[in-house]
């Protein structure tokens, strides 16, 4: 190696060891004492500056709202990889986008102070054009000096901080080396890598939000400059978020091809002509990507905001009486044109009724159970109608909709996925959201997860679902009976009487113009007035069937009509395991009994406190029982094995409220 060579490589030696503060960090500190979190972490303090990530634009609202600080400043990060312009754009049209609705989700006038705030120069928001920094920083001081830096794992939401997650939060109190430390790193983001949200009150009233608002774009006459250069893929925790911004980079890619310049030594550079010509750019969206349909209620205002305007909940009683007296009439119209069980059917659909006018208030029960360690099973954020075809279940759900906003929205089935469910669950805020006729596969690969995850979504007010389905009694495991609200049926109309169903049809069309929204209006304020902040209701269901009970009987000037009858938790969670009772008894008939298990190729038997059940395989190695919906606490995992699955006998008869006992030669039940 020449003598210019080893110079030169000693100069990289000397260049590598040099450390510009970027990079991943050590922090050496000193642990005193640790203590559940509380929100009083933030009170006291004048001065507060966040960097967290897009997801939280609700929470910073929320506590911007709350806590009166004089100045106020926000940096959103993103978790995932910003390499390419139309993802920095789609990115920043995310965030602008979520900040516009966290604005307008709050009561009242609350919003015009915060845009006060912020036209005064009192409040900043600032969004990333590149990938950095994953700390979560939160800067805080006070005019007598007082300091306060916290870090750790928790973004500003409410998930993060609702104590449902392991998360770590890290303290400094008046530690002037943390605070010159996180305040130098914060600057350094927010002053080389960030652009300001502008939030000009035309833009917040706006219901879509356009490529041109990103905050990249908002000054046209500045050159941009991106480094493209690849970086450390993370570990992404924020997925929702994403698979936004893969949506909308996705739409804008092929719409910004021909102006966006080509990437040259590792850069793409924004002139002000490219930024014009972006800005023209508008993004195509889908139904359910324009809809901004959402429901918001403040049960301490006793208001609510629909899609961005005032929801009246004052009611007049002549209009409520007017609701309850054709609900009244829809319910009847089941009786001398359905064939089955019709008494059954209005019951297990005033069941559903109860809980879809319950469900803004599902997300309020579902935290408080969690905070409290309560069982949130108890208050399903699902709903399931299934059974055969022609049983009404769509004109149901169309009909309590329209009862209720004044028109019934179902989405497309297509986008009952994983992404959108989320999404949904984000937009949506307590607007019940509607799919009709969901496929077993699509509610297996994307529905069964969703119902399973009993944390909370990441945000205060979330949806409830509801999912119409025409599939057989055996299509839903155990770990999704308890976890939802189940009505199955098979009372139908007569499939082969084409002018009975117009007929009914056309009655049903003529009912639903008569709905006014007034009887929904008087029970959400009558269940408003009797939910407590802090504590759960002793039952929900029969708090919200009692009080629609209550409602129709006073409206129609009689008693409720039988099918019009309080209903218990407890009544109906017992209930919706009868189809499966009913099933594992066709199983054990007494036909079906041998002395030992090889006495025939299927059957049952009982060996003391064990039921033992056998049954052969077909070609595809198929067993003819579907065990998947049977209790798991029935059965003997242990024991059982390939064709033969064993019952623990004292609990398979206290599930199916029978005693299995011998007579003669055989066993038999009796009740």
């Amino acid at each position: 190696m020449t003598t210019q060579q080893g110079n030169h490589a000693h100069a990289n030696q000397r260049a590598f060891a040099l450390d510009d503060g970027a990079g991943l960090r050590v922090v050496n500190a000193r642990f005193v004492d640790e203590q559940k979190f509380d929100w009083e972490l933030f009170r006291g303090f004048q001065e507060f500056r966040v960097l967290t990530y897009s997801s939280s634009a609700d929470a910073v609202i929320r506590m911007l709202d709350d806590y009166s600080f004089d100045k106020f400043e926000c940096v959103f990060g993103y978790e995932g990889t910003l390499r390419e312009f139309q993802n920095i754009l789609a990115f920043q049209n995310v965030v602008v986008g979520d900040m516009r609705a966290a604005i307008m989700g709050l009561r009242d006038e609350r919003h015009i102070r915060i845009l006060e705030k912020v036209h005064a120069g009192l409040a900043h928001f600032r969004v990333l054009r590149k990938s950095i920094a994953h700390a979560k920083l939160y800067l805080l001081s006070n005019r007598e000096g007082r300091t306060r830096v916290i870090v750790g794992s928790a973004n500003l939401s409410e998930r993060a901080f609702s104590g449902t997650q392991p998360e770590t939060l890290v303290v400094f109190n008046d530690d002037r080396a943390a605070w010159e430390h996180y305040n130098r790193m914060y600057d350094e983001i927010r002053n080389s890598a960030s652009d300001e949200i502008q939030l000009p009150q035309e833009r917040i009233v706006r219901a879509e939000i356009e490529v041109s608002d990103t905050p990249v774009l908002s000054d046209v006459s500045g050159t941009v400059v991106i480094e493209t250069s690849p970086s450390a893929e993370s570990k992404v925790s924020a997925p929702i978020q994403i698979e936004r911004v893969e949506k909308v980079a996705a739409v804008l890619a092929p719409r910004m091809s021909g102006a966006i310049p080509p990437v040259r030594r590792g850069r793409q550079t924004i002139t002000p002509e490219i930024k014009r010509e972006i800005s023209r750019v508008r993004l195509v969206k889908s139904a359910e990507q324009a809809d901004s349909r959402y429901l918001s209620i403040d049960r301490t205002n006793r208001s609510a905001i629909l899609s961005g305007e005032p929801f009246p909940l004052e009611s007049e009683e002549r209009l409520v009486r007017t609701d309850a007296e054709v609900l009244s009439e829809y319910f009847r119209s089941y009786e001398g044109a359905f064939e089955g069980d019709v008494a059954g059917l209005q019951r297990d659909y005033f069941t559903l009724m109860s809980w879809l006018y319950f469900s803004p208030f599902l997300c309020d029960m579902r935290s408080l159970a969690l905070l409290q360690d309560s069982d949130v099973i108890r208050y399903p954020s699902f709903a399931i109608v299934f059974g055969k075809s022609n049983c009404g279940k769509t004109s149901l759900v169309d009909t309590l909709m329209t009862s209720m906003f004044g028109l019934a929205n179902t989405l497309d089935k297509r986008s009952f996925t994983t992404a959108q469910l989320r999404g949904l669950q984000h937009s949506y805020k307590r607007f019940p959201v509607i799919f009709d006729d969901v496929g077993r596969r699509a509610f297996n690969s994307h529905g069964r997860d969703m119902i399973k995850d009993e944390l909370q979504p990441g945000v205060a007010e979330y949806p409830g679902f509801v999912l119409s389905m025409n599939a057989e009694p055996q299509s839903f495991p155990d770990e999704v009976v308890k976890r939802s609200m189940m009505v199955y049926t098979t009372t139908a109309l007569p499939a082969h009487d084409e002018g009975l169903r117009q007929k009914l049809q056309g009655r049903i069309q003529e009912m639903r113009r008569g709905l006014t929204g007034h009887l929904y209006r008087r029970y959400l304020v009558e269940i408003i007035d009797q939910l407590n902040e802090d504590r759960l209701p002793e039952d929900w269901l029969i708090l919200s069937s009692g009080t629609l009970s209550r409602l129709i009987s006073e409206s129609t000037n009689g008693r409720p009509p039988a099918w019009c009858q309080g209903v218990t938790w407890l009544g109906y969670a017992e209930k919706r395991y009868d189809r499966v009772k009913a099933r594992l008894l066709g199983l054990l008939r007494e036909s079906a009994y041998a002395g030992s298990e090889g006495e025939a190729s299927s059957g049952w038997t009982v060996d003391n406190d064990r039921v033992i059940v056998w049954e052969p395989r077909d070609v595809f190695g198929r067993r003819g029982f579907d065990w998947e919906d049977v209790p798991s606490t029935l059965i003997d995992e242990d024991a059982s094995s390939g064709s033969r699955t064993v019952l623990h006998r004292a609990n398979l008869e206290q599930f199916l409220g029978t005693r299995l006992g011998r007579s003669r030669s055989w066993w038999m039940f009796w009740s």
